[in-house]
């Protein structure tokens, strides 16, 4: 699955400190991921994404973003497995 190679593309360079290219990265991935699965149902690798994206932004210190990232991937997450 392409979206999955752009992830782990993207978690490398957030492991390497280039940000913005991890943010691109994972930005495309989730592109592709919306694409595939659409956006009526919660995916589990759209939560991911969607975390994934929040760490960029912590990491960067756009705290505000980093929660919005978050709360969406959390509020996903519980939609899929439940509280």
């Amino acid at each position: 699955f392409v979206a999955t190679t752009y992830s782990l593309i993207g978690s490398v360079y957030n492991r390497m400190g280039k940000y913005l290219e991890a943010l691109a990265e994972y930005k495309r991935s989730l592109n592709m991921i919306l694409a595939v699965y659409g956006t009526d149902k919660p995916h589990p690798f759209v939560a991911t994404t969607y975390s994934n994206i929040g760490s960029v932004y912590d990491r960067i210190g756009k705290y505000p973003e980093a929660l919005v990232e978050y709360k969406r991937s959390l509020n996903m997450q519980l939609a899929i497995y439940g509280t």
